[in-house]
C-alpha cells in the first residue's frame, strides 16, 4: 500500500505511514504473481487440491494426467448434462457418436444409445471407460441403455400388445461391464473365389468346361426334379448354374482358424444360395445387388458369428467347411461349434485375414464363388 492508494482527507501521518509499510517491488509482484498461480504451470503439489476445488474427482479415473484434467475438466464441468458434454468426454478417450434417445412411449423412455462413429478399439478397458464418462456427462435422469456399431436390430415396439416382452421386444446387443449397458458391434468381410479343379473333385462337384457343343446329362450333378434348365441353354451357363445348384442343398460352414493353423471354431452358414446379380436383390457384395435364382450361376455364402462364440482370439484364415459330420452329443440345431465338434469335411476357398474376435462384435463372412 502507498499513499496514492489513501482518501484525499487523510493526514500527513498517514501518508508517512503508508508510505514507509508500502512493500517492496518485488514483494508486489510476487503476490500479484499469486493471484494467477494456480492458474498458469500450477506446481504438482497443488494439483490434487485443484481437482477438489474443481469438483473434478469423478473422472480421474479417465486421465492419466493431471494437468490436462485441470485444463479440460472445467469446460465439461460448465456444459455437464448436455450432449455437448458427451462430445467432449468421449473426445478425451478418442472416441465421437451420436445420441438416440428412446421413444418416449416405451417404459424405459429415459434411456438413450450411443451410436459410434467407428468400432471401439476393445472391449476392455475402452467400454467401461465409455461408459462412465457417459454416465457422469448426462442428466441424471437418462440413463445409458445401449452402445451401436454396425449391427443394429431394434426392438420390435410392441408395447400394449399380446407381444409384449416377447423376443421381438428385445434388441441385440450383449453385456460385457458391471453395469449391465448392452453393446452391439458388426464387421463385415466379402471375399470373392473361383473354385478350382482340385477343390471340385475334393467335393464331388466339378463339370469340366465346354469348348463346343452342350453338356451331356451323364456329366450332370443335380437330381432329376431340381434340373430346372433349357436344353438349349448356353452350355457354359449351364454349366455355372448347375454347380452353383449342386450346394443349395448342403450345410456348409465357416471355419475360423489362428495363425498356428489350429481350429478357433465353425460357424453355420445361414445363407448359400445361387444367384444372378440384379438390381434390389436381397444380397450385396463388392457394392452389387444379387438376387436368389434357382438357376443362378454364382454363389453367395454368408455366415455371422454371434455375441461371445469366440474371445481373447485372433483368426489369421477363414474358409469354408463342405460335407462335415456333426460329432456324437453335438444337437443338430447348434450353430457355433467348438474344435471337435465337426468331423471330416473338405476346406474351400480359403481366405487370410487378420481378425481379433470379440465378444461385442458379429463378424459377418460373405463368400461370392464363381465358376
Amino acid at each position: 500500500m502507498t499513499s496514492a492508494l489513501l482518501p484525499q482527507n487523510s493526514t500527513d501521518w498517514e501518508k508517512a505511514v503508508a508510505n514507509a509499510l508500502g512493500p517492496s517491488v518485488t514483494v508486489q509482484s510476487a503476490i500479484n504473481a499469486m493471484r494467477r498461480a494456480k492458474y498458469v504451470s500450477p506446481r504438482p503439489s497443488m494439483l490434487d487440491a485443484l481437482i477438489y476445488e474443481y469438483g473434478l474427482g469423478e473422472l480421474t479415473p479417465y486421465f492419466s494426467n493431471k494437468n490436462v484434467l485441470i485444463v479440460e475438466g472445467p469446460k465439461w464441468q460448465r456444459l455437464r448434462g448436455t450432449l455437448s458434454a458427451i462430445a467432449i468426454g468421449l473426445a478425451w478417450i478418442g472416441y465421437s457418436a451420436s445420441v438416440e434417445e428412446a421413444w418416449s412411449g416405451r417404459r424405459w423412455w429415459n434411456s438413450f444409445q450411443l451410436r459410434f462413429a467407428a468400432l471401439p478399439a476393445n472391449d476392455s478397458p475402452d467400454l467401461e471407460r465409455i461408459e462412465g464418462i457417459t454416465r457422469l456427462s448426462v442428466p441424471l435422469r437418462s440413463m445409458l441403455r445401449r452402445g451401436v456399431f454396425g449391427y443394429d436390430v431394434e426392438a420390435a415396439q410392441a408395447n400394449h400388445s399380446r407381444h409384449n416382452r416377447s423376443m421381438w421386444n428385445f434388441e441385440s446387443g450383449i453385456a460385457v461391464t458391471q453395469v449391465g449397458t448392452l453393446w452391439s458391434f458388426g464387421r463385415s468381410y466379402e471375399f470373392e473365389h473361383t473354385l478350382t479343379e482340385a477343390e471340385g473333385m475334393a467335393i464331388g462337384n466339378w463339370i469340366d468346361p465346354v469348348e463346343s457343343g452342350g453338356l451331356k446329362w451323364v456329366d450332370m450333378t443335380v437330381p432329376w426334379v431340381d434340373a430346372h434348365y433349357r436344353w438349349a441353354e448356353n452350355p457354359a451357363s449351364l454349366r455355372r448354374s448347375v454347380m452353383a445348384g449342386w450346394f443349395a442343398t448342403r450345410t456348409l460352414w465357416c471355419r475360423l482358424r489362428d495363425s498356428n493353423g489350429d481350429v478357433i471354431g465353425f460357424r453355420r452358414c445361414r445363407a448359400v444360395r445361387p444367384v444372378l446379380s440384379q438390381l434390389g436383390g436381397a444380397y450385396s457384395h463388392g457394392g452389387l445387388a444379387y438376387e436368389p435364382v434357382v438357376a443362378g450361376q454364382q454363389l453367395y455364402v454368408e455366415a455371422m458369428t454371434g455375441f461371445g462364440d469366440a474371445n481373447a482370439a485372433s483368426s489369421a484364415l477363414v474358409d469354408l467347411v463342405v460335407g462335415g459330420v456333426l460329432a456324437d452329443g453335438v444337437k443338430p440345431g447348434r450353430l457355433w461349434l467348438a474344435p471337435g465338434e465337426l468331423l471330416g469335411g473338405t476346406g474351400i476357398a480359403g481366405q487370410a485375414v487378420d481378425i481379433p474376435l470379440r465378444t461385442t462384435v458379429r463378424e459377418q463372412f460373405k463368400f461370392l464363388m464363381r465358376f
